[in-house]
């Protein structure tokens, strides 16, 4: 697409797909030097003779809040599929390999020359060394939320790992001593209460499993987060800042190797758990298919679907975070949250309790609290890592 910068296309196609749109803006934003250098300038349109404007956002500002929307959207997309899917597919595990698969394949045709977002880094043992373990992590925790989604509703598979904030602050004040104000603690009792209130009202058998499992979800990613950042840190605590590890990847190769490894990972539990099911499903699908009338979308393509939107997820939450400060990415974050149990809610017309209501709304207001006191937990992390370095006689690099 020449008006797109990516690939040139028939002259009969006159609008470039929205994939396309999304690795351009990705690529022109992870890129440093596409960055604009006055990001807070705005056009002015006066309206009368005496002053009065009207301040237009800057290109920055449109862009972000763009990118913000695919994000929500996608990750919205990216829940709600799996749960169509769940409906008239319940193998959870093969849903989880199948995104990875789709993830690893969509990492690989960006490190083609052609798009200009990175270049394949060939595996090394360092490489795979270091990309092991979050492959690890991440087949567990999509495990746990293919099969919470499966059973309960996505709203509340997303307010329930809305309590990752109340895991983080609890394993740092439990293992690494990390002392936090009474704000971060604060706002833990809304986050805590409006979990329960949301949950109040899933009590069946399947619900109960869909209840842990969406917890396990939430803690197999905390303790990813802990674990990268305190056992295995991205640069060692001696290293200078100009410094880099021979193995450290950018998010492409990242995406490419802890989603290939996870599926490679994957496929022994899936032949274990969903192959022979599948089978007898597929041969009782050829018995009734002369009886069989379909209606709407088919599997297959949902499936397709799903794996798309959740490359794109993570695509455009790279995008994002290189092109915005910590700060705004939490907030964005913290809205996109909000914005996927909103529009869960909606897509599959739940009915929600007025408790459930008010524990959702909950939820949002510790959520708001602990993103305000989050500059109090980053002092923390900060303070312990110096006591780290002091111990170790090694000078804190910043």
């Amino acid at each position: 697409m020449e008006g797109w910068g990516i690939l040139p296309t028939p002259a009969l196609s006159q609008r470039p797909s929205w994939l396309s749109s999304i690795v351009s803006l990705a690529r022109h934003s992870l890129s440093p030097s596409s960055r604009p250098r006055h990001r807070h300038t705005s056009a002015h349109w006066k309206l009368s003779e005496g002053g009065f404007s009207f301040p237009f956002p800057s290109w920055s500002t449109t862009r972000f809040i763009f990118l913000c929307s695919l994000w929500y959207m996608s990750s919205a997309m990216s829940s709600n599929t799996g749960k169509v899917i769940f409906m008239q597919f319940r193998f959870p595990i093969t849903l989880t390999i199948i995104q990875f698969g789709f993830v690893a394949a969509y990492s690989a045709l960006l490190c083609n020359p052609v798009y200009g977002m990175t270049i394949f880094r060939p595996p090394t043992r360092a490489i795979l060394r270091s990309t092991m373990p979050m492959a690890a992590f991440q087949v567990g925790g999509h495990m746990f939320s293919s099969f919470a989604i499966s059973r309960i509703p996505v709203s509340t598979v997303h307010t329930i790992k809305a309590l990752s904030p109340m895991f983080t602050v609890m394993a740092y004040a439990c293992f690494f001593r990390v002392k936090y104000s009474v704000a971060t603690y604060a706002s833990l009792l809304p986050l805590t209460a409006g979990v329960m209130l949301a949950c109040s009202f899933d009590t069946s058998a399947a619900d109960i499993i869909g209840l842990i499992s969406a917890f396990g979800s939430a803690i197999v990613f905390v303790s990813s987060n802990i674990f990268f950042k305190k056992v295995m840190p991205s640069a060692p605590s001696g290293m200078g800042p100009t410094t880099v590890p021979s193995h450290k990847l950018d998010k492409i190769n990242m995406l490419l190797y802890s989603s290939g490894l996870a599926f490679l990972l994957m496929i022994p539990i899936w032949i274990s758990y969903d192959l022979r099911p599948l089978a007898a499903l597929y041969y009782s699908s050829l018995v009734n298919a002369s009886t069989s009338e379909g209606s709407g979308p088919s599997v297959p393509l949902y499936f397709f679907l799903n794996g798309t939107v959740h490359f794109a997820q993570n695509l455009i939450a790279f995008a994002i975070l290189a092109s915005t400060s910590p700060v705004t990415y939490s907030i964005a974050s913290l809205i996109k949250r909000i914005a996927v149990i909103c529009i869960a809610v909606v897509w599959f017309s739940q009915h929600v309790h007025p408790l459930q209501g008010a524990g959702i709304c909950l939820t949002f207001l510790g959520l708001w609290m602990y993103n305000s006191a989050k500059a109090d937990v980053e002092r923390g992390e900060n303070k312990r890592r110096r006591i780290e370095a002091q111990s170790h006689l090694v000078l804190p690099i910043s």
